[in-house]
């Protein structure tokens, strides 16, 4: 519960004390001179090729490196749904990163990546899959890890089983940051990389 004004919706910590979104953001503001975010945008409903709706709220916050503009599923069962996040520096224009926010969801929403299996239960790929990893809030320690595939939570031999199609082919694993960079200097970064001017390791 929020210390400031008793919203239930507190996950944040100043100094100690949990405060919700916005009261974080007027303290903060208060503190830095910086000034207030506005109001999140109202909740969203994407459907996916398959005929699934998917129920999103916004989510906006300032983190000490910038602005981050987060789309989180709705109360998604067991770990499941997609989850988006983007990050602007602290002068970003809120509503064009919310745009681009949209924009990613959308595409991500509208691309499938697994198909039923037809010769038994469960999933298959195609050439390339995307997802995120979650804790398996079923095992030990939440370990290994579960993942999440166009919304659908698969244990890890659900997913090595969607591979079986693959046994023998090559394959290369990209991790990627839970949050893709907007801001200036990420995008100089990024375009180094691409370049070659710059070495990731």
């Amino acid at each position: 519960m929020c210390q400031d004004c008793g919203s239930a919706d507190a996950n944040v910590y100043l100094s100690g004390v949990q405060v919700c979104d916005r009261c974080a953001d007027r303290r903060i503001s208060q503190y830095t001179g910086s000034p207030r975010l506005p109001a999140p945008p109202p909740p969203i409903v994407l459907t996916g090729p398959d005929g699934r709706r998917h129920h999103f709220r916004y989510r906006i916050w300032r983190a000490a490196t910038g602005i981050e503009v987060q789309l989180e599923g709705v109360d998604p069962p067991g770990g499941e749904g997609y989850a988006f996040a983007l990050l602007g520096d602290h002068d970003a224009d809120v509503g064009d990163l919310v745009r681009q926010l949209r924009e990613k969801a959308e595409a991500e929403v509208g691309r499938q990546y697994l198909e039923p299996a037809s010769h038994r239960g469960g999933w298959l790929v195609n050439d390339e899959v995307a997802g995120r990893f979650v804790w398996s809030v079923d095992q030990p320690n939440g370990r290994p890890y579960s993942v999440v595939v166009d919304g659908r939570l698969l244990t890890w031999e659900e997913f090595g089983e969607a591979l079986e199609p693959y046994e023998g082919w090559r394959f290369r694993l990209v991790i990627e940051d839970r949050v893709d960079d907007a801001r200036v200097e990420g995008r100089l970064i990024d375009e180094l990389l691409r370049s070659g001017e710059l070495d990731d390791e």
